[in-house]
């Protein structure tokens, strides 16, 4: 292996460490006074992996499995999951105005989405290629904390 390999591999490691502090960070601030007032519940919290149920408030619970394994660098993605942990499908019928949460499956992933800046699936679907996750990373409704609020709202305003 030479030099520019040996670097290019430690580069990886190295970022893969920092993006697991990151990420270890920011999910210690969901902490359980902020947990049990939204009715989120953490099933797993491992990094890359948080996976977050959305419960009460009227609504079905929603529950979503993000992998945050290029975090910061890349957005998280996101998989709906039913209630039990399986995929979710078909999904509920959701509230009009949803411009979110898709039941068309992602051009390149061949599964329903989440369409909503600082989500890996909105930055690499075609018609927001150019609506890049640069923009918004850093900034604090971007963050992991920030990001799970916006998709809270969403889910209140849309999730039946």
């Amino acid at each position: 292996m030479g030099p520019a390999a040996a670097r290019r591999g430690c580069e990886g490691v190295v970022n893969s460490l920092g993006a697991k502090a990151l990420f270890d960070a920011e999910v210690k601030l969901l902490g359980d006074r902020l947990l049990e007032g939204r009715g989120w519940v953490v099933h797993r919290r491992d990094f890359p992996v948080l996976d977050i149920s959305f419960r009460g408030d009227g609504h079905q619970e929603l529950r979503l499995e993000l992998s945050f394994d290029d975090w910061p660098d890349s957005p998280p993605s996101a998989i709906y999951r039913a209630a039990g942990g399986g995929t979710l499908a078909p999904f509920p019928p959701r509230r009009d105005g949803n411009n979110i949460f898709h039941d068309s499956h992602h051009p390149t992933l061949g599964r329903p989405f989440i369409c909503m800046p600082g989500i890996r699936e909105y930055h690499t679907h075609q018609n927001h290629m150019n609506d890049a996750w640069s923009k918004y990373r850093g900034l604090p409704d971007y963050s992991l904390g920030g990001i799970l609020d916006q998709l809270w709202h969403a889910w209140r305003r849309f999730w039946p």
